[in-house]
């Protein structure tokens, strides 16, 4: 597995595809190490539950099935159907 502390700078936006066989706290951690490495926000896309997770440096954020999901500080304005997007 590779961390974004492995990068000198991560992308303002990144997405982690979760699996279900990765551990939650491990999850959490990576996420964490985006946003330390200059990331803004972080998308943990859960398939099987049709869950996102949006983490900034001061907030996070859940949707679920049937709502829309929202960029909260990159790319304003982007939002899509969370069984759109899972689809």
């Amino acid at each position: 597995m590779l961390l974004a502390s492995s990068f000198l700078k991560s992308f303002p936006l990144s997405a982690e595809i979760i699996s279900p066989t990765d551990l939650a706290e491990n999850v959490f951690l990576k996420a964490q190490e985006y946003l330390e490495s200059g990331g803004e926000e972080v998308w943990l896309v859960f398939p099987e539950s049709k869950w996102i997770i949006i983490v900034t440096e001061n907030q996070g954020l859940m949707f679920t099935s049937g709502q829309v999901v929202t960029t909260q500080k990159v790319l304003i304005g982007f939002n899509m159907a969370v069984d759109d997007l899972l689809a």
